[in-house]
């Protein structure tokens, strides 16, 4: 997708109204037209499986459920709506931990509270623009988790049929 902003359709899944309302007031304000919000998991699965957004932004810590678990539901070969949408994650918890289970369940971009316009603009800007390509791996359906190609011959060279490269294209 290359960016064109007030064509955008974004989906933010965060408990908080304050903060939906922050993003929304910086989204339209970045010329996004289309935001809507869910305030429980539950509700941004329902959403999502009716409608089409071009990116999900989902809260880390939502009450009883996490972002993480909504990511994984996304990404679930069951999911009824895309499973290739772009999620970018929004967490003041940015431990080790905490990002590569975002990483891990299935997050495209991690972004950082407090959040700046800036901020905001660079992660949307990352998955209209410079998308990772999607793995399929027995425990694992998302974005391509390595942000670099490493260059690694011999024995200790990733085999091809342990991971499957799904490109977003051809769905």
């Amino acid at each position: 997708m290359r960016l064109n902003v007030n064509q955008l359709s974004i989906l933010v899944v965060d408990d908080h109204r304050f903060m939906q309302q922050l993003m929304r007031v910086m989204l339209t304000g970045l010329g996004v037209k289309t935001v809507v919000a869910a305030l429980t998991v539950d509700e941004g699965i329902r959403l999502l499986s009716c409608q089409k957004f071009d990116i999900v932004i989902a809260d880390y810590l939502m009450g009883g459920s996490s972002g993480a678990e909504f990511m994984r539901l996304t990404r679930s070969e069951h999911f009824q709506g895309d499973r290739f949408v772009p999620i970018i994650a929004c967490t003041a918890d940015t431990t080790p931990r905490t990002v590569s289970e975002l990483r891990d369940a299935g997050a495209d971009e991690i972004l950082c509270k407090p959040v700046s316009p800036r901020a905001l603009w660079n992660k949307i800007a990352a998955v209209a623009n410079a998308r990772r390509r999607f793995v399929q791996a027995p425990n694992f359906f998302g974005p391509d988790r390595r942000r670099r190609v490493a260059k690694v011959k011999g024995e200790d060279r990733r085999l091809v049929d342990v991971e499957k490269v799904v490109d977003i294209e051809e769905v």
